[in-house]
């Protein structure tokens, strides 16, 4: 069985799309992902069943050369591309381009499944089921797309029409936690769904294999500092800013890695001078998906601190939560419900307010109980395994095919 996933940016550090395709290759399904070219690295191979076929696009490759630090007229440059009305026709461009060069390989093979990962692959995929006889449509919702930050108001309006009228040919829908399926369901009805959680893969040996701190070695932090952890996109509202202003009025003994990257970096970094922290917060480049616990585990807290400036922000269950927990490591993260349903519930760690002074209380919260919410990362992490989350996949597209 032939399976096509559809996925509007590049592979790279989409854990989610890899750990699906891998799943399904592992139990027999060819799986061809068509995403983006956005980057000039090759992407690892993820399974001997899975093929990448990466897609350029021309609207694309003109917002990175926008973005380069060096190019002309920057800011101009970039207000102007971000107007309601260019971005609009920019993404329409992008969406007829994608779709044709989807096209133009679907024609060439037989696929029995479109995998649609978020909303902005659902036009071509349900354009594509109309043109297929008797080929199933699988909607992935990683996020509630239309509700993410910095959405304009004409951007949630035309995303609700083109997903209310879309929704209606997926055969099944996917979403990450109770609140999004539950947000689905109040707004279209009782779609056909299943909840597949942002789990990595883990397992015992996965640790063992990293007793030597890797973080110790290459920053100048002291084996009784305790380490902080943010890891994910350096990206507008993720509270990485109170998190930095947090350390600032903790004792010197706390140090704080930020891994990532974004559009946020020279800034936090400017922030970090400011603050005179230079000492104490340390950036790192991101890591690839396959190997990001062995650097989780590493840590003494992790971050997690959305700011509730959207509705998916408040409902989002981001995967750096399943990351920090099984890496046996506490966390503390925004006080919302997608957030609490695991952080408060399995007592691995605190939900706090989005302030830097509640910060650094839970962080405080966190350490004097260090081992009370460590032993329940350690003894819960069983039950949230990707290995029970895949098993789900499988059986969802034993039904549809």
């Amino acid at each position: 069985m032939n399976v096509l996933m559809l996925l509007f940016k590049d592979i790279h550090l989409d854990a989610r799309v890899q750990r699906e395709a891998a799943s399904l290759a592992e139990a027999g399904y060819h799986v061809d992902i068509a995403c983006l070219l956005e980057r000039s690295d090759e992407p690892k191979p993820i399974h001997e069943n899975v093929d990448i076929i990466r897609i350029p696009i021309t609207t694309k490759r003109f917002k990175r050369a926008i973005y380069q630090p060096h190019a002309n007229n920057h800011s101009t440059s970039l207000k102007l591309f971000r107007t309601p009305i260019l971005k609009l026709l920019k993404d329409i461009f992008a969406q007829w381009e994608y779709t044709r060069k989807v096209y133009q390989l679907i024609s060439k093979k037989q696929y029995h499944v479109l995998h649609c990962h978020d909303l902005n692959t659902l036009p071509v995929g349900s354009y594509l089921k109309g043109k297929i006889k008797h080929i199933k449509l699988v909607y992935d919702s990683h996020e509630l797309f239309n509700e993410m930050v910095g959405k304009n108001k004409l951007e949630k309006w035309i995303g609700y029409l083109i997903e209310k009228k879309l929704i209606k040919n997926i055969n099944h829908l996917i979403t990450v936690n109770p609140y999004t399926e539950q947000f689905f369901h109040n707004r279209y009805g009782n779609i056909p769904s299943t909840i597949i959680q942002n789990t990595p893969m883990w397992d015992d040996l996965y640790f063992e294999s990293s007793s030597i701190n890797y973080w110790r070695n290459v920053f100048p932090i002291e084996d009784d500092d305790a380490i902080l952890l943010y890891q994910g996109g350096l990206t507008p509202q993720r509270g990485i800013e109170e998190c930095i202003e947090a350390l600032s009025m903790l004792p010197n003994k706390y140090k704080l890695i930020i891994l990532g990257e974004g559009i946020l970096r020279s800034k936090l970094e400017q922030l970090v001078r400011d603050k005179e922290l230079h000492g104490r917060v340390f950036f790192h480049d991101p890591v690839p998906p396959s190997d990001i616990l062995k650097y989780t585990a590493q840590a003494d807290i992790g971050l997690v601190m959305y700011k509730n400036t959207c509705l998916n922000n408040y409902l989002s269950t981001p995967n750096k939560i399943f990351e920090y927990f099984l890496s046996g490591i506490p966390t503390v993260a925004s006080n919302h419900p997608g957030k609490r349903y695991i952080v408060s519930k399995l007592g691995t760690g605190v939900c706090v307010e989005e302030t830097s002074e509640a910060i650094k209380q839970g962080i405080i919260k966190v350490m004097e109980n260090y081992e009370y919410y460590k032993s329940n990362c350690i003894s819960k992490r069983n039950r949230y395994t990707w290995h029970i989350e895949k098993n789900k996949l499988i059986d969802l597209y034993d039904t549809l095919v």
